[in-house]
């Protein structure tokens, strides 16, 4: 009933009960409830989930060496260099021979923070389980957040250890830099305000702004994974579209097939980067492959680009009609689906001012987490061509910032319309709160 009485004075509140529903744990009279209690178990979390997050890739690094009896390097100098890999899914750099690669594998960085989510999980729900939901937040707050990130940096200090003397180094400041992964596995399994096993200091930050916010944050988050979905989509199709060429320039490197299955992984591990790059093709300013080239609506210009065989599928060199542009309809279009997604799960009471901020807040809310991702995916793979690869970040936060918050705003301003116009018509408005709601 507070909730509710909150939610209508503020002129807004949720069209339907939130979908996540829990049963209170009763707390025991003996549970210890202080914060240091679950420092152990935290730390442990976190050290276990660096392990696993590691193991992804030094285990195949193992195997590949011993499938390669030819080689000349040691196990350990396979070990160093998949934990230098290890920064660099991290979202760190990563110097060999006087090169510096900045690019962070996509798909590589969501194995880990998906890995990373499992471990915060189970400890989050096995500490909620232990302390009681009365106790939760304080131990969530001071307990379980800084134990798990700080048992993550212990070990990703020693695996940085190991990287010493290999065939490549991190970045000085990479093991406070791989908190990345952890940060974000905390935040999908706590920043969640409208379920009620999420620690109490999190329901208390989104309390304090706008009462559509945490439907509006749900929503912003399911629009960029959509749109991330949409790159991948259209990296699909390309993909087996240019098909012939991928396998054309595959053919040419005559390797065994240990070495092509290394060859496939990396690839696959940059899908993700692929797909913030054909995000900037759909929102307008394009991507480069190299320095001096360029892919776009208005044409493709890819110039010298290395022996990779997914890159065979990019288009050759070709002026585009303006017809292209249309392509621009697509994040716009998605757009309108954040529109019609934030009037679906609020009602507004008639105040057109909410919706409007609560509607762009959704849109910029996706495009921000998706700009976040594509700057992450973004760097050097070299030296001078190789120096700057991927989508050019202004531009392409500009264009879909524009784009994603229009088609937002147009679908509301269209809906506004036609509730007016159906007011003015003696149509009951669907905006309107019955008395006895409660």
């Amino acid at each position: 009933m507070e909730a509710t009485a909150r939610d209508r004075s503020a002129g807004v509140r949720p069209l339907a009960p939130p979908s996540t529903t829990t049963t209170p744990t009763p707390r025991s009279a003996t549970a210890p409830t202080s914060p240091s209690t679950a420092m152990p178990a935290a730390l442990r979390a976190g050290a276990l989930a660096a392990v696993g997050t590691w193991s992804v890739m030094v285990l195949p690094a193992l195997v590949g060496w011993l499938a390669a009896p030819e080689s000349t390097v040691g196990w350990f100098s396979a070990v160093s260099l998949a934990s230098a890999i290890w920064f660099l899914g991290h979202g760190q750099s990563a110097g060999a021979g006087g090169v510096a690669i900045s690019l962070t594998p996509l798909l590589l960085l969501g194995v880990f923070v998906y890995i990373a989510h499992r471990f915060a999980r189970r400890l989050a729900a096995t500490q909620r389980l232990r302390v009681g939901p009365g106790d939760w937040s304080r131990v969530a707050q001071w307990g379980v957040v800084p134990g798990f990130l700080v048992g993550y940096a212990l070990v990703s200090a020693l695996f940085a250890l190991f990287t010493l003397g290999g065939p490549a180094t991190p970045g000085v400041a990479a093991v406070l830099g791989s908190l990345l992964v952890p940060l974000a596995a905390l935040g999908f399994v706590l920043l969640r305000p409208d379920d009620e096993d999420a620690p109490a200091f999190v329901r208390t930050w989104f309390r304090r702004g706008p009462a559509w916010l945490p439907s509006v944050w749900r929503t912003g988050w399911r629009a960029a994974g959509q749109l991330l979905a949409l790159g991948l989509l259209v990296v699909a199709v390309r993909l087996v579209v240019s098909w012939p060429a991928v396998a054309d320039v595959e053919g040419q490197y005559g390797a065994n097939v240990g070495a092509m299955v290394v060859i496939t992984l990396a690839q696959l591990a940059l899908l993700g980067n692929a797909a913030t790059w054909a995000l900037s093709f759909l929102a307008g300013p394009g991507f480069q492959v190299a320095l001096g080239s360029t892919i776009a609506p208005a044409g493709a210009h890819p110039g010298l680009l290395p022996l990779v065989p997914a890159l065979g599928a990019l288009p050759q060199a070709a002026d585009y009609p303006g017809a292209m542009y249309a392509v621009l309809l697509i994040p716009t279009a998605l757009g309108a689906w954040v529109g019609r997604r934030v009037d679906a799960e609020l009602e507004f009471f008639g105040d057109v001012r909410a919706r409007v901020r609560a509607t762009a807040a959704a849109a910029v809310i996706a495009v921000a987490v998706v700009i976040a991702v594509t700057a992450l995916g973004a760097g050097a793979v070299g030296v001078d061509r190789l120096s700057a690869v991927g989508p050019h970040l202004w531009p392409f936060a500009a264009a879909l910032t524009a784009e994603v918050v229009g088609g937002a705003l147009l679908y509301l301003g269209v809906l506004v319309l036609l509730e007016r116009r159906g007011r003015s018509g003696g149509a009951p408005a669907r905006t309107t709160a019955t008395a006895d709601e409660d």
